[in-house]
């Protein structure tokens, strides 16, 4: 009894230490029992209909409600492939079809007096074309059947997966929590003694006298690849860069990229030389080989969150630190990727010895918990040391997104202890898997596009001196190579951030239509609402898509407005009106799409029409006319942003332009909304339309003795010495007319705008009274006559009245 209670302890050490695979990116594998994972044969390539019904019909044999996540993806895979081959039949049934076709059509139609052979050719080729069509038959039933298989296949996967989730354990807080991990059941015992005695059995021969010489060999060769080569690969890299590459962010990405690539690379190579010695040199179990490649897939993670965190840290080149992150933190949070490497290096590779030997479901969730705990306290511990560095060096919180990760990241820790505490093992897990494989998505998808963005700057843009060898080299204009520079850009990085976003969401080595499934995992089931045939699965989705939407939207109007038009030589006010109207279509796109996802039938909706036709008839007729008036502004520009203009006394500046109304500002800033229909059926003065120029016009009166020639001559000097006044057109003084009240001179310049006109006007006069004062030069008054009645009585002595001025 107890050399079995040692036995016990014994293994369950072995299952907690035993570092052998990746924990599932998907949902948590649990149910014991199950089949084989090499059970099924492999299906030749071009394999006929019977051995394609008897591959679909061993999967369907395969399919039971105690297979783990593991076995169901693979026998989906497999139907899949099962309908692939059933399509790729269909096809080449579909082709035989059309040549025997054309043969029939050659022979013709049967005639009462044709040859024998004729009619012998034609039934033969008939029979042919009947069994193809059977056989295209049978091959559609077949890619259906297989098609509903993998169909039925992810249902099932969602309801263990559900199923799972919702089941409530013993927390770490109880003693049976630990008691299943230190103590499994007798089931669970001898299959891991002999999964043991597999592995001993495997070095044992490994090690024989015979084989031992080239195990040994590639043991040597994979520490030196791991500890010196990889050395040796990253300083020859790093030198190669200094040398070949410019100052610049180029070089800081492309060396970050370059430390994260050497150390994932030379631990796979290491690895995958250590499992070819030991395959080459002892004869290994199908459970053994199977888990040797668990155990280089989480090697594979491993490697990357080891390589990543060194990219991103950069201890020992911090000049050369790609991400703004100050020395103290990351310093203190150095340690951090190599505990967590070897954290799930010890710790998760039992989830995949539950795989491999279908331990029981108890023993599954406590590793999954244990994992869970260990992977959440290493990241709480950093968060810890994160906060405390930064209050101690007096840092302040960072902005944007870089400061809003550590609050994310606290709260998903919290979700993961909590649930933990409260019994959901299964829960926290799934919650720690998608913690580390998003963590290492997003930092691949960081390092990739800061990397790609510094290429395409230092290649194309001709601020650099790649740029402009490459504008030399193919004749491109400064202003064509920015936009090619900023579009590539532009694409480039749009296309890695969905890409890292499906594969954030997509389990490790799903098809993007993974993506969808997560969704329907919430069971909230595919019952319509009403006749408009809306599912509440795709309401979900659709305002995923709606709100990414029109996220996106804004962020392609930002990159239009503040990267990409900038770049050409259009003015300011075609650039808000192009932005604009990419924004509503943009928005009407969105629409259309979410309709679509929503299934709305138009035809379902045709009394909100009807309502819609009678209210534009009377209340939105306003609304329409300037809705068609703001498209219309929009397209063909009679006026733009920053014209002024003139209509129904309003004068001033337009700052925007919507699809109801605009905006225009007035000279004391106040704003005026004017409807877009004035703009089409009233008479509008743009006064800046094709760059108008401004003229200054002031006219004198002077007095009849004056000298007109000093007076031209200080109007000329006055207004060309003013710094707004243009050289072309030239400065005009005229003599306008000759009256009583004295000589009218006019004189005229232009400036640049209409704007500029009265404070250059206002600065003239100033300068040209001052100088008329200075000569002796005044003004003519303007003279009056008052007449003065005769017959009115007059005093005594008072003189005859007479005309004044």
């Amino acid at each position: 009894m107890r050399r079995v209670r040692q036995n016990r302890w014994g293994m369950g050490l072995l299952a907690l230490l035993l570092c052998i695979a990746l924990p599932a990116f998907a949902a948590p594998a649990s149910a014991p029992q199950a089949v084989a994972r090499n059970q099924l044969p492999l299906l030749a390539e071009g394999a006929g209909l019977e051995q394609l019904n008897d591959r679909l019909e061993l999967i369907r044999q395969s399919v039971s409600a105690s297979a783990n996540d593991d076995l169901l993806s693979d026998l989906r895979q497999a139907a899949l492939q099962v309908q692939k081959q059933a399509d790729s039949l269909v096809a080449l049934r579909v082709a035989d079809i059309e040549r025997l076709d054309d043969q029939l059509k050659v022979l013709g139609p049967p005639l009462p007096d044709e040859a024998p052979s004729l009619a012998s050719q034609r039934q033969v080729l008939s029979a042919q074309k009947n069994a193809l069509l059977e056989q295209e038959r049978q091959a559609n039933l077949l890619s259906q059947s297989a098609s509903d298989l993998a169909a039925q296949i992810i249902n099932l996967r969602r309801s263990l997966f559900n199923s799972q989730i919702s089941t409530r354990s013993a927390s770490p807080l109880s003693p049976a929590f630990w008691s299943t991990l230190v103590r499994p059941t007798e089931d669970d015992l001898g299959r891991l003694n002999g999964l043991k005695q597999e592995i001993l059995n495997a070095f044992e021969t490994a090690l024989a006298p015979g084989n031992r010489g080239l195990f040994i060999a590639t043991l040597i060769v994979a520490a030196l690849i791991w500890f010196a080569g990889r050395r040796l690969l990253e300083h020859l890299l790093i030198w190669s860069m200094i040398r070949w590459f410019p100052e610049g962010r180029l070089r800081r990405s492309t060396l970050a990229l370059t430390v994260g690539l050497t150390t994932i690379l030379t631990i796979n190579v290491a690895a995958s030389l250590v499992r070819w010695g030991l395959v080459s040199s002892a004869t290994l179990s199908a459970d053994v080989l199977n888990l040797f490649d668990q155990w280089l897939t989480l090697l594979i993670f491993c490697s990357f969150v080891l390589g990543l965190g060194r990219a991103m840290l950069m201890l020992r080149r911090p000049s050369w630190r790609l991400p703004p992150i100050p020395d103290p933190i990351a310093t203190a949070l150095g340690p951090f990727p190599v505990i967590l490497a070897l954290a799930l290096l010890f710790i998760a590779g039992e989830e995949r010895i539950n795989s491999v030997i279908a331990s029981s479901l108890a023993l599954t969730v406590a590793v999954n918990g244990l994992t869970a705990l260990v992977t959440a306290l290493i990241f709480l511990f950093a968060l810890a040391r994160y906060h405390r560095t930064r209050r101690r060096a007096g840092l302040e919180r960072p902005s944007g997104i870089a400061g809003l990760l550590p609050f994310i990241v606290s709260v998903w820790v919290a979700a993961i202890l909590l649930s933990l505490l409260s019994g959901y093992l299964t829960l926290a897990y799934f919650l720690t898997v998608k913690l580390l494989w998003i963590s290492v998505v997003t930092t691949s998808a960081y390092l990739l596009i800061s990397c790609f963005g510094d290429i395409c700057e230092t290649l194309l843009s001709p601020k650099q001196p790649g740029g402009l060898a490459l504008a030399s080299a193919l004749g491109l204009s400064p202003r064509h190579q920015a936009q090619a520079a900023t579009v590539l850009a532009g694409i480039g990085r749009t296309l890695l951030l969905f890409l890292a976003l499906l594969l954030a969401f997509i389990p490790s080595g799903s098809s993007p239509a993974e993506l969808f499934e997560s969704f329907s995992q919430l069971d909230v089931g595919r019952r319509s609402l009403g006749n408009l045939n809306i599912v509440p699965e795709d309401m979900l989705l659709a305002i995923v898509l709606l709100v990414g939407g029109m996220v996106a939207v804004r962020i392609l109007k930002r990159w239009l407005s503040e990267r990409l038009l900038p770049e050409t030589n259009m003015d300011a006010g075609m650039r808000a009106s192009l932005v604009t109207l990419v924004g509503y279509i943009g928005f009407v796109l969105l629409a259309i799409v979410v309709m679509s996802i929503l299934r709305i039938n138009l035809t379902n909706l045709t009394w909100v029409v009807s309502a819609l036709s009678v209210g534009i008839g009377f209340g939105l007729q306003a609304i329409v006319q300037n809705f068609i008036s703001g498209l219309i502004l929009l397209t063909e520009r009679p006026v733009k942003v920053g014209d002024w203009v003139s209509l129904a006394g309003v004068e001033g500046d337009i700052r925007r332009i919507n699809v109801r109304a605009t905006e225009i500002q007035m000279s004391d800033r106040s704003t005026v909304i004017v409807p877009n229909s004035q703009f089409i059926s009233q008479n509008v003065r743009n006064v800046t339309m094709d760059n108008a120029l401004g003229v200054v016009g002031i006219t004198l009166t002077l007095p009849l003795e004056t000298d007109v020639l000093k007076v031209r001559e200080l109007l000329l000097r006055a207004f060309a010495e003013h710094e707004a006044i243009l050289k072309t057109p030239a400065i005009s003084v005229s003599f306008k007319d000759l009256t009583s009240n004295g000589l009218i001179i006019n004189v005229s310049g232009y400036v640049n705008s209409p704007r500029s006109v009265s404070g250059t006007r206002s600065d003239l006069l100033f300068t040209i009274l001052g100088r008329l004062r200075e000569l002796g030069i005044a003004l003519s008054s303007p003279q009056n006559m008052m007449l003065i009645n005769g017959q009115q009585e007059k005093a005594p002595g008072e003189a005859p009245a007479q005309p004044s001025a």
